[in-house]
């Protein structure tokens, strides 16, 4: 149990209206709270000094939204963050150069992709989107149109785009996520890297997948196949395709198909990825493998193998991780609700429910509202109550977007 330095901080900022030259005490506070709550709404609310003690000890890390309003009202501040509610965000990502500096390099460009991987998994791709378009438009295309630019930068700016890709995805906002696959996708052509291809290819199938298109998610993950066909050293690609195909089988109930498709990705992934291109890939290995076969083992009912792989998953997955972590703990959740332990799940639903303020991550959000409208539906107890009323203070949810045409 971590203490609240930053809520008892605030309070004792604000000098007593009781005793001149001390700071505000607990009981002053919950009075204050009390007060400003009967004003704004007309309800009587008995906090008291140790409900307070409590927020500041740590031992309850989110009060209700009523009295983080009434909080931040009565100790000046703007955000939650301040009161030691929720993580502070981070800071905006500064993007290197300027129209008047020479264009970037590509060993320039692979340092913000490094960048903006380690805060788009810790954060999630809303607080980086914007950042990485406006580098995009203002820098790659520079070096794209540089003279003397060569398939590296191809490959460079197809990388990059394709990470704004996946966080215009994460951000909810599937037909730029497509649009941008596209972009990767032409990109790696111009590159003339049938890797860096067929990996657009699967970036594009898991997007098809997720929108409920089976046919062309197989279609695209068999075209990455074909182009892996000329390339050699990429076994993290071709270890990604099968399992998009395998996810894809799932989702038409061939489970035949989709175990076969598993062991292939199995096999793969334990071969080189020595091509000149597959440092820009995207980033496949065990724990990435789990997670695709515990989402098919799910699909096809299996409960209890789907469990062990997200168990397994959630082991591989640490530190910064903390949307991986977001994902995996929903997983699991959804698979212990379908197995009939709703408490285990609700469980599951209150930790991410907790890390939700920290995380830009559009996906996060439906997922956890997928799972609390699914527990809705199940018995009451007093655990999954609690669950419900936490996420009542959670907006969320997914705007369908109609997304057009693949590139192949």
């Amino acid at each position: 149990m971590e203490p609240n330095h930053a809520l008892r901080q605030a309070r004792e900022r604000r000098p007593s209206s009781r005793v001149p030259g001390c700071p505000t005490s607990r009981d002053e506070l919950a009075v204050l709270v009390n007060n400003w709550l009967l004003h704004e709404t007309g309800e009587v609310f008995a906090l008291d000094e140790r409900a307070i003690g409590r927020w500041e000890r740590g031992a309850v890390r989110r009060p209700s939204e009523h009295y983080r309003a009434a909080l931040r009202a009565v100790l000046e501040v703007d955000h939650d963050w301040e009161l030691g509610f929720q993580d502070r965000p981070p800071e905006p990502l500064l993007m290197p150069g300027s129209a008047d500096a020479l264009p970037p390099t590509v060993d320039a460009i692979r340092a913000v992709a490094r960048s903006l991987h380690i805060v788009d998994r810790r954060c999630g791709g809303g607080s980086l989107y914007s950042s990485v378009t406006a580098y995009l438009q203002a820098e790659v295309a520079r070096a794209l149109f540089a003279p003397h630019s060569g398939a590296h930068v191809f490959a460079a700016a197809a990388s990059l785009t394709e990470i704004a890709g996946w966080m215009a995805h994460d951000s909810g906002r599937d037909v730029d996520a497509r649009a941008h696959f596209d972009g990767a996708y032409r990109l790696a052509l111009a590159a003339g890297s049938a890797a860096l291809a067929a990996n657009m290819c699967a970036s594009m199938s898991h997007l098809a997948s997720q929108l409920g298109l089976m046919h062309d998610a197989m279609r695209l993950a068999d075209v990455g196949l074909q182009r892996l066909s000329q390339a050699g050293g990429v076994a993290q690609v071709e270890a990604r395709l099968h399992a998009m195909r395998a996810r894809a089988l799932a989702q038409s109930a061939d489970r035949d198909g989709c175990l076969d498709e598993l062991a292939r990705a199995e096999r793969a992934l334990g071969g080189r990825n020595d091509d000149e291109h597959a440092t820009w890939a995207a980033h496949f290995d065990g724990g990435s493998l789990a997670a695709e076969v515990a989402t098919a083992l799910h699909l096809l009912g299996d409960l209890d193998g789907a469990q062990r792989h997200v168990r397994q998953l959630l082991e591989l997955r640490g530190g910064d991780r903390v949307r991986s972590l977001a994902f995996g703990r929903l997983s699991l959740a959804s698979v212990l609700l379908d197995a009939g332990q709703s408490d285990e799940a609700a469980i599951l639903g209150r930790q991410v429910a907790q890390i939700v303020p920290t995380l830009s991550s559009a996906r996060v959000r439906s997922r956890l509202g997928e799972l609390a409208l699914a527990i809705r539906g199940r018995p009451e107890t007093a655990v999954t109550r609690s669950f419900l009323a936490e996420m009542a203070d959670l907006a969320g949810g997914k705007t369908p977007e109609a997304v057009s045409a693949w590139p192949v």
